[in-house]
């Protein structure tokens, strides 16, 4: 049994794109190859059972035929945490390692795509570092090298990892990083044993949002329906005088614009230079030229409660953590993949 798995040292660094990578790369050299997920923090009904999103997203976009019952070992839905933290649970990692053996019964490669940062789970003894004691792999680890910080937690994972054969793949490398990344971070984790198969820079796209995950994370109201998702890559604060706003916005590509509801002028401007999409704040409604103008323009147009700089806020974080759902975020990802990471090393790593 042949089984990688992917984790990250921290959380939301890119694992779901690396496994996607790394299946439609195995796809495209004619190696059979299943997936699971032994643990997953998106609960969803699928088939009459209960898994995890992501895993249900992955399994379907590679075209893998799993039943949904077999694709994740546990599923922190928020009864099963409030359960496990009042009563404790038993038998967890017999669940999750029966789950590995079952899908290495096939006898093709197994994915398994880690949850969380390297230490998620360590409060039901299903951390990595638990479970790679018992299940013997190859791990692919993902990171985001955003300064010192991330070596230190890199190092201390690495130590955790033993004797498991590791490789390492640095994902959303800023350009501001990225001379002292490769001058000098690189060549001390190389120092260290550890393979790095390449670095994916910091793109935009994959930074994105759509309309429809605005919505639904802000519980915005909407205020008149909208043709497809539209992907906006780039946010920007409405709070300055309108010919300064409108140098701001003639700069940006896929922005939206998140502006007062009562800043009529600020939401004119961004209509008329491009925006994909306006987050009107305060819970205020636009006018009737602006909410003409924007469906005319097929601009959506969001309302939400709470001042310019919460809703700011918010939206950052969304951005950090949106899941990899949107199809021009796929096939952003899956690109990068080939384009950035060492064949060689790839193909020397999965030992094809």
């Amino acid at each position: 049994m042949s089984i990688i798995y992917v984790l990250s040292v921290a959380p939301h660094a890119g694992k779901t794109a690396a496994v996607l990578g790394l299946g439609e790369f195995l796809k495209e050299k004619g190696i059979p190859f299943t997936y699971r997920r032994p643990l997953g923090g998106r609960p969803v009904e699928a088939g009459g059972s209960i898994t995890d999103g992501d895993a249900l997203f992955v399994s379907r976009n590679l075209g893998l035929e799993i039943p949904p019952e077999e694709l994740t070992g546990i599923v922190l839905s928020q009864e099963f945490v409030v359960e496990a933290l009042q009563e404790g649970k038993k038998g967890l990692t017999e669940r999750v390692i029966s789950l590995v053996r079952r899908a290495g019964e096939s006898g093709k490669k197994v994915l398994l795509h880690g949850y969380g940062g390297f230490y998620a789970g360590h409060f039901l003894g299903l951390s990595a570092p638990y479970l790679l004691r018992e299940i013997p792999c190859r791990v692919l680890l993902v990171m985001r090298y955003e300064g010192l910080e991330s070596l230190d937690l890199l190092l201390k994972v690495l130590e955790d990892l033993g004797e498991n054969r590791v490789a390492l793949l640095v994902n959303a490398l800023t350009p501001e990083l990225s001379e002292e990344y490769q001058g000098f971070i690189k060549p001390f984790i190389q120092r260290q044993g550890v393979k790095v198969l390449g670095e994916i820079p910091y793109d935009a796209v994959l930074a994105g949002v759509s309309v429809r995950e605005l919505t639904e994370v802000l519980q915005a109201r909407v205020l008149f329906p909208f043709e497809g998702d539209p992907l906006v890559e780039d946010f920007l604060i409405g709070g300055m005088q309108v010919d300064q706003a409108i140098r701001y916005f003639r700069r940006s590509r896929n922005f939206g614009v998140i502006v007062g509801g009562d800043r009529s002028d600020i939401q004119l401007a961004a209509l008329e230079t491009g925006a994909r999409c306006l987050l009107l704040t305060g819970g205020l409604y636009p006018n009737e030229i602006i909410l003409s103008r924007a469906e005319e323009a097929g601009v959506p147009v969001l309302v939400v409660e709470g001042d310019t700089y919460s809703v700011a806020r918010r939206v950052e974080r969304l951005s950090a953590e949106a899941p990899l759902r949107h199809p021009q975020k796929v096939k952003q990802a899956r690109d990068l993949f080939v384009q950035h990471l060492a064949e060689d090393l790839l193909r020397e790593f999965l030992e094809i």
